[in-house]
């Protein structure tokens, strides 16, 4: 221990207000800088502990990150929950302008394409390869068709299922159509993805706070002589732990830089392979990186991680130490 913290030790009692507040402050500073100090002491082994700990963050925050731009992608694809009415081959387009008017008032509907008779044949013609052989035709087979894309708010299976039973009560509609296995399938699998991001983060989390409560251990085991000849002095339990609760501070901060290192490199790494694969799609899908919020809390969550790692490792084995 240095000369201000004997000093501080000793003057805890008896000392006025403003003294003991004066000396706090200089004590809190002179702490936080000899974590610091202490963590340079041995930079090896403190380097291969900031990084354990911050691949134990990336792995989750990694995780939470591809399923965020996951459900943002999914969002971008027109065609995840479209419904498709087919209507019926006898209707006035004047009927079928009306209707797309009404279902364009609702408000989970987005927006809604509608596709005449003469458009579907034409499209048919031009994809079947048998335009010669339906010239032949009497008449046009195909149905008026309205595409409706519902809003972002109504794209869930249940949604999907609710407006799809309301589209089909309509008399001028022939047969409504939806993928819904395909979208049930799509909201399953982030709802697993987001389940283990979860499990995973509390398992590394539980992991993070065992490596500093580790590192807290051995630190007070080699200053147990150190210890000693504090509380001989008269100092408590809380005056000797902080110390320790800075080293765990910085070891949370700097894990907390480092991971946000590691997960901003991996991401400008994966950000042009993106690029080609959505080019690919014709798509100008770009991934998305951590942004400002996303940063402070993860850096945030590491220091407090480390901060109660230490807490919870520096209680127990400081009470087991006393003056001999």
């Amino acid at each position: 221990m240095s000369s201000e913290q004997l000093t501080g030790a000793s003057l805890s009692r008896g000392a006025t207000l403003s003294t003991k507040l004066k000396m706090l402050t200089r004590l809190h500073k002179v702490e936080a800088i000899r974590g610091v100090q202490d963590i340079f002491k041995t930079p090896i082994s403190s380097l291969m502990t900031i990084l354990v700990i911050a691949i134990a963050l990336a792995l989750p925050a990694g995780l939470q990150i591809l399923l965020d731009n996951g459900k943002t992608l999914s969002k971008s694809w027109d065609g995840a929950s479209r419904i498709s009415l087919y209507l019926k081959t006898d209707l006035k387009p004047k009927s079928i302008n009306d209707l797309a008017s009404e279902l364009r008032q609702l408000s989970s509907v987005q927006s809604i394409q509608v596709i005449t008779q003469e458009q579907a044949l034409a499209d048919f013609k031009e994809r079947s390869g048998f335009a010669d052989a339906l010239l032949e035709l009497d008449s046009n087979p195909l149905p008026p068709v309205l595409i409706i894309q519902p809003k972002s708010t109504h794209t869930s299976p249940q949604a999907s299922e609710l407006m799809l039973a309301e589209f089909k009560a309509h008399p001028e509609v022939e047969l409504a159509q939806l993928d819904l296995d395909w979208v049930r399938k799509l909201y399953a699998l982030l709802q697993l993805a987001e389940k283990a991001a979860t499990a995973l983060g509390i398992a590394l989390a539980l992991a993070v706070l065992l490596i500093v409560g580790n590192t807290i251990r051995l630190s007070v085991q080699n200053r147990r002589e150190e210890i000693e000849v504090v509380k001989l002095v008269g100092a408590t339990d809380a005056f000797i732990r902080r110390p320790f609760l800075y080293t765990g501070f910085w070891y949370g901060l700097f894990a907390g830089i480092c991971c946000w290192l590691i997960l901003s490199i991996s991401l400008l790494w994966l950000k042009e392979p993106v690029a080609n694969l959505a080019g690919l799609y014709q798509s100008q899908y770009q991934i998305a990186g951590l942004s400002l919020q996303q940063s402070c809390k993860l850096i945030g969550i590491s220091c407090l991680l480390g901060l109660m790692g230490s807490w919870l490792s520096v209680g127990r084995h400081i009470r087991q130490i006393e003056p001999r």
